[in-house]
């Protein structure tokens, strides 16, 4: 049944079977397995410790803690559990695969890479272990050993989305958009970033003179704000479009087309004549890296943004994101290492920050203006900036919106970026106000606070 797709079948027919013959290795590994396919990893792991209560070295049982562990988001605790792994079974492909998989996502690329080349070289046709060496290549940007790794993975698993996901997010980083977005649609057979479902007819290219088209936001606020731009070109096929986004960003104020509207909330299926989720416009449309440059701002403040710029140069700043991001570890900055910049003179520093690390600032001396009370949503935080001189910000949706909005914007990156931001440059096409400013080696966020230092001092925001 669990191959068939019947999950919640097999979970009750494998309870019985289990109640009928309690400790039963079989049943219980089976069971774990459909616990994990439904996303119930603390009953998974409860599953597998029983297992291990009768068999301690039985390297399924907790290869498989480390697994659901890790996808629950406890790296730490998993890998001290595919630690015990590789304790009993040394050896073990498998075991060295996830072991470098979670090492990825804990922020230790180098160690992971000595896992996943263990892995490939026991069993060259391993396809997950494969792509996760080349996400380890990318983590330290050997990107030509990256592709190749993904290569052979895709080889040995071409219809594998995570595999073509992982190989699309290497493309992009090299501004290879062709294909990098081709792969990137894979993303829409993973459980945990496929787009929502609409019973509409999805858009593949038909003429949309007169046309209704729903185009529905995926994944995080800054994705939305960074990829409406592409909404025009539906609008000038001759479409009516409804934008259907976050509720945090219904309220800002897009300048896009008339034929535009932006809403959240219950989407009406008899209302369209086509669908399609943001992110794959760029897909249906064969973006290149050259149709991304020359944007015009198309965020404006809210209608009752109220000007109080003063003689003081206003900075804002962000220094962390979603901490559930997959890569806040590496994304995000202690608030303790911005001390160089809250100490430059004659500069009012302004916190746009929200979250839980909004409370760095009451842990602290600094004299920083605190305004996430006030940042309800976007457009809040949209009419803040309008009042800045310069934003600084961490990768994150605050340097989307200023972007979009054609502020200055400074954006400090980790050494292996996002795939938005490029390499080896301080513009990006996606922002023409934008300065990026790149970490040189893993987790050194001093030498980027000192380059932004020196450059506030030398007001460069001002030219």
């Amino acid at each position: 049944m669990l191959e068939a797709g019947d999950a919640e079948g097999s979970l009750q027919y494998l309870e019985k079977a289990s109640m009928l013959a309690p400790g039963t290795i079989e049943f219980d590994l089976k069971l774990g397995e459909i616990f994990f396919s439904l996303r119930r990893f603390g009953e998974a792991i409860d599953t597998y410790k029983q297992v291990l209560a009768n068999d301690p070295n039985n390297v399924s049982a907790s290869n498989n803690i480390g697994i659901c562990l890790q996808e629950a988001g406890e790296i730490d605790d998993a890998i001290s559990a595919m630690q015990y792994s590789l304790r009993i079974a040394p050896d073990d492909p498998i075991v060295h695969a996830n072991f470098g998989s979670a090492l990825i996502k804990a922020g230790r690329a180098d160690e992971a890479l000595e896992h996943l080349i263990e892995a490939t070289s026991k069993n060259v046709k391993h396809a997950e272990a494969w792509s996760n060496l080349g996400v380890a290549f990318q983590e330290i940007l050997k990107l030509d050993e990256a592709l190749d790794a993904h290569r052979k993975a895709l080889a040995l698993a071409p219809d594998n989305p995570s595999i073509r996901y992982n190989f699309s997010m290497t493309l992009l980083l090299l501004g290879e958009y062709i294909d990098g977005f081709e792969a990137f649609e894979h993303r829409r057979h993973m459980p945990d970033r496929k787009p929502r479902s609409f019973d509409i007819p999805e858009w593949f290219g038909e003429t949309l003179v007169g046309k209704s088209v729903l185009v529905h936001a995926e994944q995080g606020a800054g994705d939305t704000i960074m990829f409406a731009r592409f909404l025009t070109r539906l609008t000038d096929s001759g479409a009516h479009i409804t934008f259907s986004v976050q509720q945090s960003l219904e309220s800002l104020e897009f300048r896009l087309a008339k034929s535009i509207e932006v809403k959240s909330g219950k989407i009406e299926p008899t209302d369209f004549d086509y669908q399609i989720p943001l992110l794959s416009l760029p897909n249906r449309f064969d973006i290149t890296l050259q149709d991304i440059g020359n944007s015009e701002p198309y965020i404006a403040p809210p209608q009752a943004f109220q000007n109080t710029k003063s003689d003081i140069p206003r900075i804002g700043l962000v220094w962390a994101g979603n901490p559930n991001h997959a890569n806040d570890l590496n994304r995000s900055i202690p608030f303790a290492k911005l001390a160089p910049l809250l100490a430059l003179p004659q500069i009012q520093w302004v916190s746009l920050q929200v979250g839980e690390r909004a409370a760095d600032i009451a842990k602290s001396n600094s004299s920083i203006e605190d305004l996430s009370a006030g940042l309800q949503n976007f457009s809040d935080t949209a009419a803040a900036i309008a009042n800045l001189d310069l934003v600084v910000t961490v990768d994150t949706s605050v340097a989307h919106l200023a972007g979009a909005m054609g502020a200055k914007v400074w954006v400090l990156l980790p050494y292996a970026p996002d795939w938005r931001w490029l390499l080896n440059r301080q513009d990006t096409p996606w922002y023409p106000q934008a300065r990026l400013f790149r970490q040189t080696e893993p987790k050194a966020w001093d030498s980027v606070i000192m380059q932004v230092s020196a450059a506030i001092a030398q007001k460069e925001y001002a030219i």
